[in-house]
């Protein structure tokens, strides 16, 4: 089995070829954020830090057994990581492969496109929203998020390139974030988190609503991705005003031979 990583210069030539239809991948291959692209006997194989990769096969590939030898054997590939919409000869290599353990679920893609800014949101009584900052960056610890690191470089990188909104209490405690997960080409991943306390008061489609006023003004597309059973999530997304824009699975590889 032959593969090499991809310097920056091949991956530039080679751009148009890698895109995906998942902003994080799309990251990847702008080099916006942290991943590798790995070129496998004329497949490509390319992985964002965060654990979540894509796979685009090259006509002549003969055997997805080679492919899975590659994802199990090679060190630079995690015990744990997700596949966006993997190939069907993929998924079952994966399951005649004692050496893994996988999981396949049915995920939703869905857009908002940009149009006019959306008026402002009603502020919910005793709570305010306000953007992410480097004042109140530190504060959104309390999600337990790695915002810093998961998706982004650096804490700087988020702030410079990415965006999002928070709703505080009265007193300035934060309750629910929507932020860039990362944008690529123009299009902006969205995730959602709201304190267990808070939940169910209106305040993530409070803070998603200014988030996505943020998008219109600024030729944004945003884009939100959930499991197809989870049906509050989904709900939230098309109350809102999002799109279904496809219906993928989403496969889980769990690696036995490595320590996650």
């Amino acid at each position: 089995m032959t593969y090499y990583v991809l310097d920056q210069k091949e991956v530039l030539q080679k751009s148009d070829l890698l895109s995906s239809p998942f902003p994080l991948i799309n990251a990847v291959i702008a080099n916006d954020q942290d991943g590798k692209i790995f070129n496998i006997n004329g497949s490509f194989f390319i992985l964002h830090k965060s654990e979540f990769s894509y796979f685009k096969s090259s006509s002549n590939l003969d055997s997805y057994d080679t492919i899975l030898n590659f994802l199990t054997q090679t060190e630079d590939i995690p015990g744990y990581f997700h596949v966006y919409d993997p190939p069907k000869k993929l998924v079952d290599a994966c399951i005649k492969n004692s050496a893994v353990n996988i999981k396949l679920r049915n995920r939703i893609q869905l857009r908002t496109m940009p149009k006019e800014a959306l008026p402002t949101s009603e502020i919910l009584q005793d709570f305010y929203i306000d953007r992410i900052s480097e004042e109140n960056f530190n504060l959104l610890e309390v999600f337990d998020l790695n915002l810093s690191h998961k998706f982004w470089r650096s804490k700087e990188d988020f702030l410079s390139n990415g965006f999002g909104f928070c709703s505080f209490t009265a007193m300035g405690q934060p309750t629910s974030v929507c932020y860039t997960a990362c944008i690529a080409k123009s299009v902006a991943e969205i995730d959602i988190a709201t304190l267990p306390n808070y939940r169910q008061k209106g305040l993530a489609k409070l803070v998603t609503s200014a988030f996505l006023k943020h998008c219109n003004e600024n030729g944004i597309i945003a884009n939100w991705d959930c499991f197809e059973d989870n049906t509050a999530s989904l709900k939230t997304a098309l109350n809102i005003g999002f799109e279904k824009t496809m219906n993928y699975q989403l496969l889980s590889i769990y690696n036995k031979s490595k320590k996650i």
